[in-house]
């Protein structure tokens, strides 16, 4: 692993509102002096917000989808995230080595509250309310940073095996020549649940929609998503379920057009904020209008198959996806679709136009209702997923669900793509359910960038790519960590 200094991560802090939260420390502070008041304990709780929007959007999110099979790689990329796109990318990969070094940064940072907080002298009641939550929030994204990294760089979760399968390296004290070799992923997961039950003690913020600061519906929401991969399914469809009625479904073309625009919505249980003052990971590859040509000009586009899942009806067609012509290169192409749900926040814009920032969305009430279809589905309740997708649907413009057995399963499959194309969710959809893949179908093949491992590329469920491989430096620095790919 990095070693990672506490204290250094001032440096880093990005402001989170317009009043308290741009009090930060202007030069390193040492540990015998940095937790005495709560105010020490705030300007430590920006730093692990700054790093959650550090992890979010941008290559974050791009990574795992251009990796899979919902889009195509344009020749006007420059080879952006082809490595990933072919297959061929080795551990040494630059999107890779940030993802892995980011979120463990993330997690020394949450480490350093989780450990010091309780020295800090309280001077009342609410004091010591306010650093037990903000103790909570340490723990709770611990756990969401641990659950990221163990989506991409360890198997997916199966009861069977995960007693002897490699989990993560847990790092939970700030030793910064600690050397620690990799736990099973049993012991990771277990781990994850430990933080997300100390969460629920701690934490006590009521969840709102469009929330800023993570909440007690997060810890539902966030607990639902582990148990899903975990096969726990009952656990996973009660928590689902539990927060169905709290946080309505847009239902409007309108409302899905603010939601991905104005980063707002009645669905919304967490937004990672940004402002213009601290704006991270533009999202530039599926628009990137050219001023020099007056057209698109996208990195990545979707495959006209992921188009063609949408019915007429659902206004997911016209909201998440934009129409219009494209120029790659020198190759025009005309009425294609482009991935729309980062337009670019005008709250956010520094510039007039074409900046392409918005507030990512980690926790939307859409994911409850498919966690609980596909965990009904998953312990034998046909009737209950067949319901949690026609709800879905409906609130969707979208015909209801009659389908049953594996087309129902196939149903709930292809839901996922079209409620969460672009977002990030894709590949640890297809490792979940040990689904291999092959791109078919693009929309224009004339602006692609083709060939062997690009438009047609099949890849088989067992692929070691599906897993990534541990970056290179830290397998080097630290000899203790076991490798995945032999």
């Amino acid at each position: 692993m990095k070693k990672i200094l506490i204290g250094t991560f001032c440096s880093a802090l990005v402001l989170l509102s317009s009043c308290d939260l741009d009090k930060f420390p202007s030069a390193n502070i040492s540990q015998d002096t940095s937790w005495q008041s709560i105010n020490d304990a705030r300007n430590f709780r920006y730093g692990i917000y700054s790093y959650l929007q550090v992890v979010s959007g941008g290559i974050y999110t791009y990574a795992a989808d251009y990796q899979s099979d919902l889009f195509n790689m344009t020749v006007s990329s420059g080879n952006r995230g082809g490595d990933l796109h072919r297959w061929d990318f080795s551990n040494s990969q630059y999107d890779i080595e940030d993802i892995y070094q980011y979120n463990y940064t993330l997690i020394n940072n949450c480490n350093n509250i989780i450990n010091n907080i309780d020295r800090i002298a309280v001077a009342d009641a609410d004091e010591q309310a306010e650093a037990q939550n903000i103790k909570g929030e340490a723990y709770l994204m611990r756990a969401m940073a641990y659950h990221t990294l163990a989506l991409r760089f360890a198997k997916d979760y199966e009861p069977a095996s995960a007693a002897t399968d490699l989990g993560l390296a847990l790092v939970e004290t700030g030793d910064p020549n600690a050397k620690p070799s990799r736990a099973t992923l049993e012991a990771t997961y277990q781990l994850i649940k430990d933080d997300i039950a100390q969460a629920r003690q701690l934490l006590s913020t009521p969840g709102e929609a469009n929330s800023e600061f993570l909440t007690t519906d997060v810890i539902d929401a966030f607990e639902a998503r582990v148990d899903l991969y975990m096969h726990n399914y009952t656990e996973a469809q009660t928590l689902a379920q539990s927060l169905i009625s709290k946080y309505p479904l847009v239902n409007t073309a309108e409302g899905l057009e603010n939601m991905w625009l104005n980063d707002e919505a009645s669905e919304v249980l967490f937004r990672v904020r940004m402002t213009p003052d601290d704006r991270t990971n533009e999202f530039l590859y599926y628009l990137n209008w050219s001023t020099a040509t007056n057209y698109w000009a996208p990195d990545f586009i979707p495959s006209q198959w992921v188009i063609d899942l949408y019915e007429d009806s659902d206004i997911r067609k016209n909201t998440s996806f934009l129409q219009d012509d494209v120029k790659c290169n020198d190759i025009v192409a005309n009425d294609i679709y482009l991935l729309n749900k980062y337009p670019g926040n005008p709250a956010l814009d520094v510039k007039t136009e074409f900046e392409y920032y918005n507030m990512c969305k980690p926790f939307r009430a859409a994911e409850a209702y498919l966690i609980a279809a596909e965990a009904a589905y998953r312990n034998g309740d046909e009737p209950t997923a067949q319901n949690m997708l026609t709800q879905l649907r409906a609130s969707r413009q979208a015909s209801a669900v009659t389908a049953t057995g594996d087309a129902l399963f196939q149903s709930i499959k292809e839901e996922w793509i079209r409620e969460f194309v672009g977002e990030g969710q894709r590949l640890n959809d297809l490792k979940r359910w040990h689904d291999g893949f092959t791109r078919h179908d693009p929309q224009n093949q004339d602006v692609l960038a083709t060939g062997i491992g690009m438009e047609t590329l099949s890849v088989d469920a067992d692929n070691m790519r599906f897993v990534w491989e541990i970056p290179a430096n830290d397998l080097n620095s630290n000899k203790n960590l076991q490798p995945n790919w032999n």
